[in-house]
């Protein structure tokens, strides 16, 4: 039987609220870290959904995005800090208002100043998206362009 927050009946016990500096990612809403495990969780709310009532692809895409970098950046927190170069999903059944969403981050491969990651999106065991990234760990913000700064 799944246990939930007593804080908030409707997220699962051993997810904490994600704290985020302020920037885009703070206004998706809502995202919470596995205190353990390489996952990140979300609670799909009205303002997550597209047109059609499902889960909006720019916020699947965001979720997955962050759940890779954040899972990064706990496993190895004294690494620099990756800045995704790409991103790709696919996009294999909807999510809806209500579901708990879950990204689950495997690390595949660290070379040099890039990282592999892969991310599987899922409502429970229904597979919603599978994402993978490419990072490059950087040592200070972007100025001009990505290659300047991995020089």
């Amino acid at each position: 039987m799944e246990q939930f927050n007593a804080g908030d009946q409707r997220v699962p016990v051993d997810f904490a609220g994600l704290q985020l500096p302020a920037g885009f990612v703070s206004h998706c809403g809502g995202f919470h870290l596995h205190e353990t495990r390489p996952v990140l969780g979300v609670l799909l709310e009205s303002e997550h959904l597209n047109s059609l009532r499902i889960a909006h692809g720019g916020l699947i895409a965001t979720f997955a995005d962050t759940a890779m970098g954040v899972v990064y950046r706990r496993e190895r927190p004294d690494s620099l800090a990756p800045v995704t170069l790409s991103l790709s999903l696919d996009y294999l059944s909807p999510a809806r208002e209500g579901e708990w969403l879950e990204a689950h981050v495997e690390i595949l491969k660290s070379r040099g100043t890039f990282v592999s990651v892969q991310c599987l999106v899922k409502v429970g065991e229904r597979l919603v998206t599978r994402a993978s990234a490419v990072l490059a760990l950087l040592s200070k913000a972007p100025t001009s362009s990505i290659s300047d700064t991995l020089d």
